[in-house]
């Protein structure tokens, strides 16, 4: 059989149908402007870091929520969750969106307590389509990973579920998850989190919660990062606040 005498004709966009919802990241993060209210810190200047970037073991969670007395469909609880996303927070875990929510490239800062200390960092919106989103951290967050927030059918019933997946980002933060109780609060926030949609949404339900050691290894080659440990540079901010005030010119 003789070749075609011209090649086969090439699709005139072949951009995948999913390439809106990406986010395009910079290198390091940029910070265009901060919401009123916001400390912008331990963001700006810094990568993005996923699980391979950590430091601990990584571990898996799964948390479902079946929204029982409630027609919405998945579309319609994802649009009230990224809408109204600060107000579920549980009240030490404060966010504000940078610009426009819970949209592809926004940067979300995050000024939280951890066991009574600050941790001010952010997320970014890595993914966003109709029925889910997820969230990234940068370096210096107490988890580095990935958060997917989404909804879903199941038995004619909308599910509402958050899939993390994350290793502690520095031996600092692995003895607090460890030994200090942060990874029962962390899993209280996306409790929290879930009980506080099915609310908003109109309808109730028991949060179930698996959890999964993924790699039980550490990354001692990542141990620097703690040196953009969120909480340490958090609590240097905090100290420091005296000394900004002081400094300030005074105004005539």
């Amino acid at each position: 059989m003789s070749a075609p005498s011209t090649p086969p004709t090439q699709p005139e966009d072949s951009t995948p149908r999913d390439t809106p919802y990406w986010a395009q990241i910079a290198e390091r993060l940029e910070v265009p402007t901060v919401p009123s209210g916001a400390i912008n810190q331990n963001v700006t200047g810094h990568r993005l870091a996923g699980p391979l970037q950590g430091f601990g073991p990584m571990w898996r969670k799964v948390y479902r929520l079946r929204l029982t007395g409630v027609e919405a469909t998945p579309a319609e609880v994802v649009r009230v969750w990224k809408e109204r996303f600060p107000a579920l927070q549980p009240p030490q875990n404060r966010f504000y969106p940078v610009l426009a929510g819970v949209v592809p490239g926004e940067i979300v800062l995050l000024n939280a307590s951890m066991r009574g200390l600050p941790v001010n960092s952010g997320v970014v919106v890595l993914y966003a389509d109709d029925v889910s989103f997820t969230l990234m951290t940068p370096e210096g967050c107490p988890e580095a990973g990935w958060i997917t927030c989404g909804a879903y059918r199941e038995d004619d019933m909308t599910i509402a579920e958050v899939q993390t997946i994350g290793r502690a980002a520095d031996p600092v933060f692995e003895f607090g998850f460890r030994f200090l109780g942060g990874a029962k609060e962390q899993e209280k926030i996306w409790t929290y989190v879930l009980r506080s949609l099915a609310a908003a949404v109109g309808g109730a339900g028991e949060v179930e919660m698996r959890r999964t050691c993924v790699d039980s290894r550490f990354q001692w080659s990542r141990a620097g990062n703690v040196w953009r440990n969120a909480t340490i540079w958090s609590v240097l901010y905090a100290v420091a606040a005296p000394l900004r005030r002081r400094a300030r010119p005074a105004r005539g």
